[in-house]
């Protein structure tokens, strides 16, 4: 009798002990460097913010902007804070291009964004914008099967390349490299949602043009945390 009461007890021991253990393994926050939202993929619909009289804006511009963090909790909190760096690919579609101005005695002055004149007739026309940039976020991420999540953060951006790519009479053609154009930029982020699929949205705090202080960038959109 007193052989099976010590050998229950020992299986009550070890059962507890893998019942703690299987606990702390499915802890989320049980390491420094968090595996959640490492790899963000957002898809956006890009626009700017402000645009000259004239100048219209197809109402969908589809973008595309992908990420990679290092995820470190405030402890054992549902906080944390998050640094990394991706790329930024923004396109809007417009009536418009970006031109020197010309004053009145024939010296050219800044690069504007002017609409096209009524009477000339195209398919498409966008613009694209890519960035090299390196995010920061503060994150809440609930400890749950389907966790609610919410982050805010800054992103510091430099434009790699620029291009507008115009389909006419003439054909498709593309213009290269666009003066008078800010190539640093920095803005807010957020997103808000519930397990793998949060709604994003970004606001720059720079101008897009060094001459004009009025047309920013902004995007809102679908974000995807692939990783749990």
């Amino acid at each position: 009798m007193c052989m099976v009461l010590i050998w229950a007890a020992s299986q009550h021991v070890v059962l507890a002990q893998g019942t703690d253990f299987g606990q702390t393994a499915s802890n989320p926050r049980a390491g420094v460097d968090r595996w959640e939202d490492k790899i963000l993929i957002e898809l956006s619909n890009d626009t700017w913010l402000d645009v000259p009289s004239g100048v219209e804006l197809r109402p969908f511009s589809p973008g595309f902007n992908a990420y990679f963090f290092s995820d470190h909790s405030f402890g054992k909190s549902d906080f944390s804070f998050a640094w990394g760096f991706g790329v930024a690919v923004d396109n809007v579609h417009s009536n418009a291009a970006f031109a020197w101005q010309v004053g009145g005695e024939g010296q050219v002055e800044e690069q504007g964004l002017f609409p096209f004149p009524d009477s000339y007739e195209y398919e498409r026309n966008k613009f694209v914008s890519t960035f090299l940039e390196l995010p920061l976020e503060l994150r809440y991420i609930q400890t749950d099967n389907k966790p609610f999540k919410v982050a805010i953060g800054f992103r510091l951006g430099y434009m790699v390349s620029n291009h507008q790519k115009l389909i006419d009479s003439e054909g498709k053609r593309k213009f290269y490299d666009f003066d008078g154009l800010n190539r640093f930029r920095y803005g807010l982020s957020a997103r808000v949602g519930v397990g793998k699929v949060q709604v994003m949205a970004y606001y720059s705090l720079v101008p897009l043009l060094e001459a004009e202080t009025d047309v920013v960038a902004a995007s809102v959109g679908l974000a995807f945390t692939p990783l749990r």
